[in-house]
């Protein structure tokens, strides 16, 4: 009887010993489970970071005047991101599991031939251009990196720019022109780059073009004609009125062109023929405007001048 009762004693420790050893297992198993998929959501999200910041690159390019149909709206190399869009991570750092680099993966690195720019729609007649970075996925035949792989195609499942190479074991990450492109491309751009006009520009009457260095208009035949040149101001002046000089844009300089507009003469002289008007006098702000009449004083038969009469002045930057 107490043989018995030992025996069942043992048993019962082994069956308790038995599931301890499964629960921890089990246990165990969650554990590197939980950690597989947290690592492959850290990576998941550091992918859409990266997508974020080609996007961010390339605003950057188009705001400097790259065009946004070119490929130069993409880095030409993975690593040109580093610095100022992706975080620099030194290799100590790295190490004490701080930071990671800008082309690591949980499985390895990302080669500097899985960055491409590519055309589209085909190389003979692009329309514009992406960017495609290929992520390579942990060995399909690895036992061990199962899980691993199986969590990371679920999460990157969710994006719409991936595409899965099963055969290659590959995912590849497009990297379109950033959102609104189209609408980019119809803007009046900043740079001034590829932003001609197709139609009229209406400002609605209610607004003002304003603090423009200047404005050219096409001639018939071309060429560009400066309005700030052409922009003259009419004054009606007499014999020593003062004339208020322009502020003008940088490189071109105040003009003043004095013309006769009405000589007034008395029965007292004879017009001889000539008539002079010119600058009196000049400061830095005013010219002053003088009149020269030569006459014959009729009493007399005497030469003589006068200053009597109406003067155009036109005012100008040149």
């Amino acid at each position: 009887m107490k043989k018995q009762r030992g025996f069942a004693s043992i048993v019962s420790l082994l069956i308790v010993t038995a599931a301890l050893i499964i629960g921890i297992q089990q246990w165990s198993a969650y554990k590197t489970k939980q950690r597989i998929i947290a690592t492959s959501e850290s990576f998941y999200n550091r992918v859409l970071f990266i997508n974020e910041q080609f996007h961010a690159f390339a605003h950057d390019k188009y705001l400097s005047g790259v065009g946004i149909n070119t490929q130069h709206i993409f880095p030409f190399k993975f690593i040109d991101l580093e610095g100022d869009y992706l975080p620099t991570c030194s290799n100590e750092d790295n190490q004490k599991g701080y930071c990671f680099k800008y082309n690591q993966t949980p499985w390895g690195e990302i080669a500097e031939k899985d960055y491409v720019v590519v055309p589209v729609p085909n190389a003979i007649s692009p329309t514009h251009y992406r960017a495609e970075l290929t992520l390579t996925l942990p060995d399909k035949n690895n036992d061990a990196l199962k899980f691993d792989r199986e969590a990371t195609i679920q999460l990157f499942a969710q994006l719409p720019n991936i595409t899965y190479d099963e055969v290659k074991n590959q995912i590849v990450l497009r990297i379109e022109r950033p959102d609104k492109a189209l609408a980019y491309d119809s803007l009046v751009k900043r740079s001034g780059d590829d932003s001609t006009l197709l139609g009229d520009w209406d400002t609605g009457g209610n607004h003002a073009i304003t603090n423009a260095k200047d404005y050219t208009i096409r001639n018939s035949d071309g060429s560009q004609q400066l309005v700030s040149t052409g922009l003259v101001k009419i004054f009606q002046v007499k014999h020593g009125d003062f004339i208020d000089k322009p502020k003008c844009p940088e490189n071109q300089q105040p003009d003043l062109t004095l013309s006769l507009h009405t000589v007034i003469i008395s029965n007292k002289y004879t017009l001889t023929g000539s008539i002079k008007p010119f600058r009196l006098s000049e400061t830095a702000t005013q010219w002053q405007a003088g009149l020269q009449v030569r006459v014959v004083l009729n009493s007399t038969g005497k030469a003589d001048k006068i200053t009597t009469g109406i003067m155009t002045a036109f005012v100008q930057c040149k």
